[in-house]
């Protein structure tokens, strides 16, 4: 018994280690560790890499450094502030772990799962370095393991001194440095071996993202992690009570240092910053790994672009000499492909602040056609003949008003955007929802927080705002047909092997009809042609767009806006201060369509000179009706016209076919003639017209006689009133002819009035001596009746 029990375990056992051996060798074929790097020193210790960028036709653009401005040196020799600054920023348990650091692993988890995404990672000094140097951007569970299999390797192959000493010497800080030796003589103008305490935790603050943490890119962002850093390190025992009271009271200030002024300077900084996305690696392995990246740049038309910055065009600068800033963006239509930006006035800094792509602006008023008129006619069937009652309106609390606090009844989508009017922008939104709105801003890539959720998004009050790109970008399928594609910089990457490592894919995404895109075009002509964007009407090309201006509480403005755009390319110009103030505020004369305006016309102007420009191609399903503007007016909808119809109200609209109006205008219709009219005298021997009108109307009695047409006066009445009049100026001897000519009301009092198509009703009198002799007549040649005394009346004409 005993016998068949060991054999039974033997079975077990033997299959617990053929199934173990089963997994682990799956495990092995499924993770690839049989094709895993082994630790290559060569990588580490020979970091002369150089890389390339290429515009759009392949030339080449600049160089990607490596090397060029790295001093190694032995880190052994800096202060322990300025190691124990990295360590407590990158990895405080480095002199504690085997290469990987499975208590920040743990943790790191802990906190991805509660925030649902890759919000922390993990990695360690170690770690680090070898996915610098060894390892692709790959996230993925068998790239990590990798990762740690080769932190363990140079673990065992390198001290930990040594290890920091590449670590320092490798890493990449911004504005060109590689290594903490050329970090410190870049940002401070120091040996590193003298950098304070302060200096040193602002330096270990940027290595997280140069573009965003380094001194000279955002120093408010740096200070910031330069704090967390010295807690750290306080809380460490790093640093005395009394050397973190100086460290956090000291105030840094980066070298200006030269001239980084760089041909496509911030075109190649967008590229980097894009390059990091796609292919997930740090601004040190992007340059030091040897890439060649082919771009979208358009060589020409930046220098176009370029050209325009430093024309007369910018309001002038506030009083104490500071510049009002600007950008532009330039976006293929077709592709979503950015062919030219400037991101400021002068190019100073190396991944410095881009206005084309970091700025976060409210738009103002160029928002309305994406967060209000393209949902309105593309979510809920709105026209461009829509009418909207413009006049001042409280929406609750909110209670915007329209530019110099002027409003004009009832008046189309057409005329309420071409004029920027803002009531109707936001009663529109109110109509559609603001949901519906929120829908086509995510659509076309407009970042939104939940803040904005309220009726001010009709205006394009935002919590943070949009960048000139963005803006660009989200107008291409007005000219497009109605697809949107994400703005990028960069066609195809290829490592140091020439391998492909990312190519751009985009079939785009539909975000309206042909027709209604089109119809949106239309309205926007309307802006460049004679609304707020008209100085774009002489650009040489036909062009749409829209203006945006964002005001100041006490006067002035903040920002302006110009996006505009031709079938084949859009463009968006901002203009304001870095830091809007009091003392740094726009004039109230500037506005999106004056300066900014200018610039991207001198833009189209210069870039289409002997270039074909196309008109905005029309598809098919659309018709054209002539509709009625005093029945806009009047009556609150679109109605077409008529032949009575003059032909200053006559306007041609475009209409998706199906929803055009077919209800006729009335409004220049004539009223019908008075039901009855006869002339009897007053008892004092004056004639008195006696009228019956047959429907609400004014009555112009107008006496004719021999040398003299006059009008005796305009009597309102309607159906089942009796109107009198008494010619109290009538002279003996003198024959009369007096007309009753019946004209709209409405029309007359906005001092309209339509001669030869109203009914009109005569009445000839001799007055004499003895009495009234009547001679009645109508208009269209009845009977002469000659009578004394008694009352006659004459029959309405027809």
């Amino acid at each position: 018994m005993m016998a068949k029990k060991r054999r039974l375990r033997m079975i077990v056992l033997l299959c617990a280690l053929l199934v173990a051996a089963g997994g682990i060798f799956v495990a092995w074929e499924a993770l690839g560790v049989s094709q895993w790097q082994q630790l290559d020193e060569d990588k580490l210790l020979n970091l002369a890499q150089t890389g390339a960028i290429y515009d759009k036709n392949g030339a080449y653009m600049t160089t990607l450094v490596g090397r060029e401005n790295r001093t190694v040196i032995d880190t052994s020799r800096l202060p322990d502030h300025v190691v124990d600054a990295f360590l407590a920023a990158e990895d405080l348990r480095f002199y504690k772990h085997p290469g990987f650091d499975i208590v920040r692993i743990l943790g790191a988890v802990v906190t991805n799962l509660r925030s649902g995404e890759y919000a922390q990672g993990a990695s360690t000094i170690t770690q680090q370095l070898v996915k610098l140097s060894h390892l692709s951007s790959q996230k993925t569970i068998a790239r990590k393991l990798e990762e740690i299999h080769l932190a363990i390797q140079m673990e065992k192959r390198f001290t930990k001194d040594e290890i920091l000493d590449m670590y320092l010497n490798f890493i990449y800080f911004g504005q060109g440095a590689y290594g903490v030796q050329a970090a410190a003589e870049v940002t401070f103008g120091v040996d590193a071996a003298e950098l304070s305490p302060a200096q040193a935790a602002s330096l270990a603050a940027a290595i997280k993202a140069p573009s965003i943490y380094s001194l000279q890119a955002d120093a408010e962002a740096n200070r910031q992690r330069r704090e967390y850093i010295l807690s750290v390190m306080l809380e460490e025992e790093m640093l005395t009570q009394e050397e973190y009271d100086q460290a956090i009271q000291e105030d840094l200030t980066a070298l200006k240092g030269a001239s980084a002024a760089t041909e496509y300077g911030w075109f190649v900084d967008a590229v980097l910053d894009e390059a990091e996305l796609q292919l997930d690696v740090t601004a040190e392995m992007l340059l030091a790994g040897g890439y060649e990246i082919y771009t979208t740049l358009d060589p020409e038309m930046q220098q176009i672009l370029d050209k325009q910055f430093t024309s007369n065009v910018f309001p002038a600068n506030a009083s104490d000499g500071t510049q009002v800033q600007g950008a532009a963006a330039c976006v293929e239509n077709a592709s979503g492909a950015v062919r030219a930006i400037v991101g400021g006035r002068e190019y100073l800094t190396r991944r410095g602040l881009n206005r084309a792509t970091h700025l976060r602006r409210q738009p103002g008023s160029a928002l309305k056609p994406l967060a209000v008129y393209a949902p309105a006619i593309a979510y809920s069937g709105w026209t461009c003949a829509s009418v909207i009652l413009d006049e001042p309106t409280a929406f609750g609390t909110y209670k915007p008003r329209n530019a110099g606090n002027a409003y004009y009844g009832n008046v189309t989508l057409r005329t309420a955007l071409k004029n920027s009017l803002n009531i109707p922008a936001v009663k529109l939104l109110e109509a559609i929802g603001v949901g519906n709105g929120r829908k086509y801003l995510a659509a076309v890539g407009i970042p939104l927080d939940d803040r904005d959720s309220n009726l001010s998004l009709a205006l394009g009050s935002m919590t943070y705002g949009a960048s000139p790109v963005q803006m660009a970008a989200a107008y291409s399928p007005f000219a497009n047909g109605g697809i949107f594609y994400s703005p990028y910089f960069i066609e195809e990457i290829r490592d140091r092997s020439g391998a492909v490592v990312y190519r751009h894919q985009d079939s785009g995404t539909r975000v309206l009809s042909t027709q209604n895109a089109y119809l949106m075009t239309s309205l926007l002509k309307s802006v460049t042609s004679s609304g707020t964007g008209s100085r774009l009407s002489s650009a040489g090309t036909p062009v749409a767009g829209k203006t945006g201006t964002v005001n100041m509480t006490g006067g002035g403005n903040r920002d302006v806006w110009m996006n505009a755009y031709t079938p084949a390319l859009s463009v968006c110009v901002w203009m304001g201060y870095d830091e809007p103030d009091a003392n740094h505020r726009l004039a109230n004369s500037v506005s999106g369509g004056t300066n900014p305006a200018s610039l991207a016309r001198n833009f189209f102007k210069a870039y289409y000179a002997g270039r074909s420009n196309p008109d905005f191609t029309r598809p098919d399903g659309l018709v054209n009706v002539t509709i009625d503007k005093k029945a806009v007016q009047w009556r609150g909808e679109p109605m077409l016209a008529t032949s009575l119809t003059p032909d200053s109200y006559r306007i041609n609209e475009v209409f998706i076919k199906g929803t055009e109006p077919t209800k006729k205008s009335d409004v220049w219709n004539p009223p019908a003639a008075v039901k009855s009219f006869y002339v009897t005298h007053n008892g004092e021997g004056y004639p008195q017209l006696v009228i019956e009108p047959s429907e609400s109307a004014v009555y112009r009695i107008q006496r004719d006689s021999a040398g003299e047409s006059i009008i005796l006066a305009e009597l309102r009445g309607g159906k089942g009133e009796t109107l009198y009049y008494t010619d109290a100026k009538a002279r003996p001897g003198v024959t009369y002819t007096y007309r009753v000519i019946p004209v709209h009301q409405e029309l007359l009092d906005n001092g309209i009035l339509l001669e030869g198509v109203q009914a009109v009703q005569i009445a000839r009198v001799e007055q004499s001596e003895s009495g009234l002799t009547r001679w009645l007549k109508d208009l269209f040649g009845a009977s002469e009746k000659n009578q004394t005394g008694g009352e006659f009346a004459v029959s309405a004409v027809p």
